[in-house]
């Protein structure tokens, strides 16, 4: 079962890099696309709207694919959707056939997103929230270097299509690495190993459904603050092209703290993490909206993301806490809370920008941090 685990931490991992590579290559390659297509950008980020779409409905699927089919199966279909997506997406110039290949792709990701949490939560349980921090850091390190990787090949003269094809190469290692694995340790055959599952893990307790909501909350506040922030600095007094400098320094201190907490997390209880991440990020949040200085705010960007930093796995990893067993009603329960939370943020955030202006915007995530952390402290007192 060692190399069956290293395997699967792996196989997990890439399926999370490749996981950010797909979405911000989106964003970091639209000009090129939209060329090749004969569109312009709008329409193109419409159509990509297919694809976040598709893998949102695969992640809610998923559960019943989790007790239907094999995981082997999972990780190889998954893979082999994406392939044909990608490969339908760079050989023509025909919209039906990007779209077509939009949808592939997302349904793939989508299994993607749900399998790598799915495969760590019931491979690894005394370090669990370590590993799945390892997880999750592997998306980050992704969104930081996909734009500049692809940025650096355009310059080199490649095409978008040439580039998706090279990104393409970690699909394929997750293919042969999903032939050589064993997954019948974890396989989850629905009702056949629910019988196996004792009384305590069949039932929900308030911590899941207080873990739930935390996620809800983390994730719209993450989304707010990653897509108004620059807008933000811009209103402070920042220039545009330095301004978007801060998503790439909030990326990257989102990684930074997710390997750290990976690397060290083990020694410090689930509650605690999380109750010291929200402070940090609570206090640097307010900080952030009190500072004028340019230099303030960058410093504090890279703050505010060092808290954010392991709230979603960490969270992820209270709400399982204890149990041997993740069957997948509880995951997909938990992962549909937090993509709940990146649907529903965009009309919100919009309205509030629009009614009350970009400050007021992006002072609603300190109210939602505060929340958090308001209901950590009760979780934590309601243990005790």
């Amino acid at each position: 079962m060692g190399k069956n685990k290293k395997n699967i931490m792996m196989i997990s991992c890439i399926m999370f890099a490749y996981m950010g590579i797909a979405f911000l290559s989106q964003g970091a390659l639209k000009l090129e696309i939209a060329e090749s297509f004969g569109i312009t950008t709008s329409k193109l980020q419409y159509l990509f709207t297919i694809f976040s779409t598709g893998s949102t409905v695969t992640v809610l699927l998923n559960k019943t694919f989790l007790e239907k089919v094999s995981l082997k199966v999972e990780v190889l279909g998954a893979s082999f959707f994406i392939v044909v997506g990608v490969i339908l997406m760079i050989s023509t110039t025909n919209i039906k056939f990007l779209i077509l290949g939009l949808v592939l792709g997302g349904l793939g990701i989508g299994v993607y997103i749900s399998l790598g949490n799915y495969l760590i939560m019931n491979t690894f349980m005394e370090d669990r929230n370590s590993k799945l921090n390892f997880l999750h850091s592997s998306y980050s390190i992704s969104a930081v270097l996909t734009p500049i990787i692809a940025a650096a090949l355009i310059e080199l003269n490649y095409s978008w299509n040439m580039i998706y094809l090279l990104l393409l190469s970690f699909v394929f290692i997750i293919l042969y690495l999903g032939v050589r694995t064993d997954f019948g340790g974890i396989d989850h055959k629905g009702k056949e190993n629910e019988k196996k599952s004792n009384i305590k893990d069949s039932k929900w307790s308030l911590k899941v459904y207080v873990s739930a909501v935390l996620l809800f909350l983390y994730v719209f506040t993450e989304m707010i603050f990653s897509y108004w922030i620059v807008e933000y600095i811009v209103h402070k007094g920042g220039l545009g092209q330095e301004a978007k400098i801060s998503l790439s320094i909030f990326w990257l201190f989102i990684a930074g703290g997710r390997l750290l907490i990976g690397k060290i997390g083990y020694r410090f209880s689930v509650k605690s993490i999380v109750f010291v991440l929200l402070s940090v990020s609570l206090v640097s949040y307010m900080f952030l909206i009190l500072a004028n200085e340019m230099w303030q705010i960058y410093i504090l960007v890279g703050v505010v993301g060092l808290g954010f930093s392991s709230l979603y796995p960490s969270i992820s990893a209270l709400g399982i806490e204890g149990r041997a067993r993740i069957e997948p009603s509880l995951m997909t329960f938990i992962m549909i809370s937090g993509s709940v939370g990146g649907i529903v943020y965009s009309p919100i955030s919009s309205w509030i920008n629009t009614s009350y202006g970009i400050v007021s915007t992006m002072s609603f995530g300190v109210i939602t941090t505060f929340t958090m952390l308001f209901l950590t402290i009760l979780l934590k007192i309601k243990s005790k």
